[in-house]
């Protein structure tokens, strides 16, 4: 296999296009961009916020409403139902192709005039706090995550109920604290595990229940640091360890990441894949440095991706897209190319929020629409004539087979996905020529009331009250339904804010970048997200199978 070795253009590490890369590009007809998979990726992702709530006013109606941009950006937006509704038309903001100026400096002012969309929360009933969202009830401060129900604080988790803090997690329910977690219940702290059940502090187990600082176990139960109890033992042993109090559960929580250290590990999580590389890939094919895929063929260098088909160095898909090339937050798509926040539309190329559209260059904010430069409308004939003298203009300026300029984001890197996959400081991000959202200076105030140990001392006075959280220093509340959870569950309440848990959270979670590794058994060759510092034993998967099973 043929390899081409470069320098980033961004960052000046070396990296390699193998043969497939070459391939991929030729297929969607665009020249290779020398840019490494880190460098590539971070572009894309500063053009999504997922987490970044801002209280401001609808440019439409005044009302204060919840958005993803902060009253200081230079845009227009509008609250869910007017941004929808037919009260304003996005293609009055159309203007004519100028020809002597870049395409890129008019696509901007274009996106400084069309209306921006708050949120993307769609179908949400009780759940005005979520983001990029789909059909949650009841539930608080959930990103891009869908049909989750009575559930708080979550990133990309799916139908799980009544539970909170949850990343990468579906079919749960009543549980605290999970990372890629399938179809537990009663959890608490749990990480790349399934199908367990009253389990607590556990890593990589598979069908357990009752067990509490274990790893590696499958169909177990009434265990404790992988040893087994009686069942009247084990119970004893669990009221000292599970009491509720906080200082108890920070002990727990220090062993466990002591015991994940002494994990022995498969060196990909993989389920049911035929050719594939990256990590955390389900019932797949030939899905190559890929991250977080489900259900896919045939991707490359792809970040978060479900049910697709033929797509090459995209971020955060949803379900049934095809043929999608330098893409983020694209769902039920055919043909798209350097966009983002895209739905059910086909031929697109340089566009934003789109939904329902065909044939468009260009565009931003239109809806059922076809045949559109700019936002201005044309017939085929003459869309298709002016589409090829648009390319031509742009090959020539450099522009085409680029995605959009950094300065296209509507959000500072701070904001993005891309902080929370790739932190920068600011000094990093600047050099890097990346916006940046300055934070209002204000001094954050003094913690108001002393936290108690017990949920049973938390009272309902205490509620929204001002807390400073013990790790970033800014302001955080505990609101009702989040104490109500913790007295069900009879669970310390946290020191530290929802944010900087879940950034704690992504810290046990391994990087999207893969080492060259062997497996300490057989030594065969692995491709691993698991750096070749790590404490953990990692072995093949013929090797983890024999060890574990």
């Amino acid at each position: 296999m043929s390899i081409v070795t470069f320098n980033c253009k961004e960052c000046q590490k070396p990296s390699s296009y193998e043969q497939e890369d070459w391939d991929c590009f030729k297929k969607f007809g665009f020249e290779p961009q020398e840019l490494c998979f880190e460098c590539d990726q971070k572009q894309r992702l500063c053009f999504r916020n997922e987490r970044a709530l801002y209280t401001r006013k609808c440019d439409a109606t005044g009302e204060t409403i919840i958005s993803i941009y902060s009253s200081d950006k230079p845009y227009k937006v509008y609250k869910s139902d007017y941004w929808y509704g037919d009260k304003w038309d996005a293609l009055s903001y159309g203007r004519d192709f100028d020809f002597n100026r870049p395409f890129f400096e008019q696509f901007k002012e274009l996106q400084l005039q069309v209306p921006r969309l708050a949120l993307t929360n769609i179908n949400a009933v009780n759940s005005d706090y979520c983001n990029s969202a789909y059909g949650n009830k009841d539930s608080y401060l959930i990103f891009g995550g869908d049909f989750n129900q009575n559930c708080l604080f979550g990133t990309l988790c799916m139908s799980n109920v009544g539970s909170l803090d949850l990343d990468y997690s579906n079919f749960n329910e009543l549980c605290y604290v999970m990372g890629d977690t399938l179809n537990s219940y009663g959890c608490r702290v749990t990480f790349d595990s399934k199908n367990c059940n009253n389990c607590y502090f556990i890593s990589d187990c598979i069908g357990c229940s009752e067990c509490i600082l274990c790893t590696n176990l499958a169909n177990q139960s009434y265990c404790i640091n992988n040893q087994k109890y009686s069942k009247e033992e084990y119970l004893q042993k669990k009221q000292e360890l599970i009491n509720g109090s906080y200082v108890q559960q920070q002990k727990n929580f220090g062993d466990f990441l002591d015991l994940l250290k002494k994990r022995k590990v498969k060196y990909i999580h993989t389920v049911s894949c035929q050719d594939c590389s990256g990590d955390y890939i389900k019932n797949s094919k030939n899905c190559k440095n890929c991250f977080d895929v489900s259900e896919s063929q045939d991707l490359r260098n792809i970040i978060f991706a479900s049910k697709e088909k033929d797509c090459f160095q995209s971020c955060l898909l949803g379900d049934d897209a095809e043929l999608l090339y330098q893409c983020v937050s694209v769902m039920k798509c055919y043909n798209i190319q350097f966009s983002f926040f895209i739905a059910d539309s086909s031929n697109i190329q340089y566009c934003d929020f789109i939904q329902n559209s065909q044939n468009l260059l260009g565009c931003t904010g239109l809806k059922n629409q076809q045949y559109c430069i700019l936002n201005k409308k044309y017939s085929k004939e003459d869309y298709e004539k002016l589409y090829a003298k648009i390319v031509e203009h742009m090959k020539k300026n450099g522009e085409w087979g680029k995605f959009l300029p950094k300065d296209l984001a509507c959000f500072g890197y701070n904001e993005s996905t891309s902080s929370a996959y790739y932190p920068l400081t600011k000094e990093q991000a600047l050099k890097e020529k990346f916006q940046w959202k300055d934070e209002d200076e204000k001094t954050a105030q003094p913690q108001r009331l002393k936290i108690p140990d017990q949920i049973k001392d938390f009272t309902d006075a205490m509620v929204n009250e001002i807390l400073l959280c013990l790790d970033c220093h800014k302001n955080f509340k505990i609101v009702n339904q989040e104490l109500q959870f913790y007295r069900k569950m009879d669970i310390p309440v946290p020191r530290i804010c929802s944010e900087c848990r879940h950034k704690q959270r992504m810290q046990i979670r391994n990087p999207r970048q893969l080492f060259e590794r062997i497996c300490s058994n057989c030594s065969k060759k692995l491709q691993s997200t698991y750096a070749p510092k790590r404490p953990e034993t990692v072995l093949c998967e013929e090797c983890y199978l024999k060890e574990i099973y």
